[in-house]
């Protein structure tokens, strides 16, 4: 299905309440998705876990909405069905890795549509939905939306991302993963010219896990998002 198609189908979703949902799930245990970062997989038990909600918390500059893109790159390069909820419209569709005709990318009106949109692709039982929240916080009166979508994810067996500066889902992240700035890499002798800033180092971690424990700083280093 092409690229542009893919955003009106789940417009039209969003609009009717329709989901289409595909292939269900084989029996036994699915292999988590890995992120691209490989000591970040291996602190996470070999990736994102299908089924379960996962934060990325950092500041900008952090390298996290790089590190979703790495997720994304890895997991439709491994030929799966990915969702991209970008309320912010801040997704650059020339980002390099990414199969863009096994991903579904969509740009709700605000954090209430997105949230929506997120629930839908789940129980559409896309592998990995990402959802890049960047600056904006989910407040909820009554019951938190972040239970509802663990709920949505541990049913149709998808990995949901959540990118946010700070913590938003809490207990009902199966895992943290919390990045700060590292230092920037350069290509090329200090004053020399033709030299360029080739991508920008990350430290992450592990903070909270259900199952792993707490990992120590992992750096890192992804190249720089193109614009």
């Amino acid at each position: 299905m092409a690229f542009a198609a893919r955003h009106d189908l789940l417009e039209q979703m969003l609009r009717d309440g329709q989901v289409r949902r595909a292939q269900a799930l084989s029996p036994g245990t699915p292999r988590p998705l890995p992120t691209g970062v490989p000591s970040l997989d291996a602190a996470l038990g070999g990736g994102l876990c299908r089924g379960q909600l996962h934060e990325l918390v950092g500041p900008p500059g952090a390298g996290a909405t790089a590190l979703l893109c790495a997720a994304l790159a890895s997991a439709t390069g491994a030929g799966e069905l990915c969702a991209l909820i970008d309320p912010g419209n801040t997704f650059d569709p020339g980002q390099r890795g990414i199969d863009l005709s096994r991903l579904l990318w969509v740009r709700p009106r605000d954090p209430v549509q997105a949230l929506r949109a997120a629930e839908i692709a789940l129980e559409a039982r896309f592998a990995l939905v990402a959802l890049d929240l960047g600056d904006v916080s989910v407040l909820s009166a009554g019951t938190s939306p972040w239970a509802r979508l663990a709920r949505k994810a541990e049913k149709h067996g998808g990995a949901l991302l959540l990118l946010a500066r700070a913590s938003q889902a809490g207990a009902f992240a199966a895992a943290t993963i919390e990045l700060r700035r590292g230092p920037a890499q350069w290509e090329g002798r200090q004053g020399a010219p033709g030299r360029y800033l080739r991508g920008a180092q990350s430290v992450g971690a592990v903070a909270r896990h259900k199952r792993m424990p707490p990992s120590p700083p992992l750096p890192f280093t992804l190249p720089l998002e193109p614009r």
